[in-house]
């Protein structure tokens, strides 16, 4: 025997993995789609709709609208995944920002906190 009949006999044969139950073979693309984040256009809208000024990304009022839209996809998520504890964790962790960021907002300026609950269509 040579050294190559050796080294065909000696390398291993692998098995494919078996899918687990309910595993969905998705495309990197249907990823990205299904996470939580925001698209760049729905952000793009969201900031020019809540900016103070041209270019405001970090005021108040465009973090809370941001934090509302996340929540927004996020309680969707919850209807077909009820027993997701980890995104539930996260969700409750982006509500109380967004509760920090809003008490902020009713101490500074209680129109622009108005204004901005009336916009949003929290506290009904």
């Amino acid at each position: 025997m040579s050294s190559t009949d050796s080294d065909v006999s000696a390398a291993k044969v692998v098995k494919p993995k078996k899918a687990r139950k309910g595993a969905t073979n998705e495309t990197a693309s249907e990823v990205v789609s299904n996470s939580f984040n925001l698209s760049a256009l729905s952000k793009e809208e969201v900031v020019s709709k809540f900016a103070r000024a041209k270019g405001d990304t970090g005021s108040p009022e465009v973090q809370v609208a941001l934090l509302t839209q996340r929540l927004e996809t996020m309680s969707k998520h919850f209807g077909g995944h009820p027993k997701d504890r980890h995104s539930q964790y996260g969700m409750m962790q982006m509500i109380s920002r967004r509760k920090r960021l809003l008490g902020y907002l009713r101490t500074e300026d209680v129109t622009r906190y108005r204004s901005t609950l009336a916009a949003l269509g929290l506290r009904k």
